[in-house]
C-alpha cells in the first residue's frame, strides 16, 4: 500500500475549499479596500438600507461589538454611514453612501468572478446540487448565516 495516499474526510475537503474560496476572494475585495467580513456588512447594507446594528448582527450572526467595529472602519472608509435612530437613542443604523453603493458592485462583481473561477467545468445542473448539499451541510451543524443564503442579489 505504498504510495496510496489516504482520502481526506469530506468535512477536511470543505474547510480547504471554503478557504482557498475565501482566500480568492480576498485577493479580489483587496483591489477594493474592502477586507475580509466587510463585504458581508456591505452586501446586507446594500439590500437593506438603514437597517439598525443590532439587526445587521442578527443577521450576520455575529455578536454586536464586532458589527459595531466593522461599521466604524466602514464609515472611516466613507463607505457606510452610521446615523442615530429617530426612536431609540440606544440604537444607530447603517447607511450606504454613494462611494459604498458602487464598492457593493464590485464587491458583487468580486464574489462572481470568483464563483465563475471555482465553478470551472461545472455543469448548471451540477452547481444547483453543490449549492444544494452546502446548504443542507450548514443546516446539519446548526445553521448560522450559512444556512438560509441571504437574498443579496446572487445567482443560484
Amino acid at each position: 500500500m505504498a504510495g496510496r495516499k489516504k482520502k481526506r474526510s469530506a468535512i477536511v475537503e470543505l474547510g480547504l475549499t471554503a478557504r482557498s474560496c475565501r482566500t480568492a476572494l480576498s485577493a479580489e475585495l483587496a483591489k477594493l479596500d474592502v477586507y475580509p467580513g466587510q463585504d458581508a456588512v456591505l452586501l446586507t447594507v446594500g439590500a437593506r438600507d438603514g437597517l439598525s446594528l443590532r439587526e445587521l448582527a442578527d443577521h450576520l450572526a455575529v455578536r454586536p461589538p464586532t458589527v459595531t467595529k466593522t461599521v466604524a472602519r466602514l464609515a472611516a472608509q466613507g463607505l457606510l454611514e452610521k446615523r442615530p435612530s429617530a426612536s431609540d437613542a440606544r440604537q444607530n443604523h447603517a447607511f450606504l453612501t454613494e462611494k459604498g453603493r458602487s464598492v457593493v458592485d464590485g464587491v458583487r462583481a468580486a464574489q462572481k468572478a470568483v464563483e465563475k473561477t471555482a465553478m470551472q467545468g461545472f455543469s448548471d445542473r451540477e452547481r444547483k446540487t453543490l449549492r444544494k448539499l452546502l446548504v443542507r451541510v450548514a443546516r446539519n451543524v446548526g445553521g448560522g448565516a450559512g444556512a438560509e443564503p441571504a437574498d443579496d442579489g446572487q445567482p443560484e
